[in-house]
């Protein structure tokens, strides 16, 4: 179990992260809650948990976490080529001559 502050009696990262969800998981539950926020509310857990949303591709990583050796070659150069598409294009300096 963590404690739920630090030595400096701030609140722990996970501490506040059990809070975030209690609120979260509260509000979607609450079927007097206004239907926007219970959707965005849902929204939230979906994006945190990598189901949707810009964390979905770290999530899938997470899931097929697997050793170069245990891959093959194909597997290789298809992860290479996807991420590549990821990364933004170099950006190239001129030199002063």
């Amino acid at each position: 179990m963590t404690e739920p502050h630090d030595s400096s009696g701030e609140p722990t990262a996970d501490a506040i992260k059990s809070v975030a969800l209690a609120a979260l998981l509260d509000v979607a539950q609450n079927g007097h809650a206004p239907a926007a926020a219970r959707a965005a509310a849902a929204r939230t857990m979906l994006e945190a948990i990598g189901a949707i949303g810009r964390l979905q591709d770290l999530a899938r990583l997470d899931e097929s976490k697997r050793n170069a050796s245990e891959m093959s070659s194909e597997e290789i150069a298809n992860e290479i080529s996807r991420l590549s598409r990821k990364l933004p294009p170099p950006k190239m300096r001129k030199l002063k001559v």
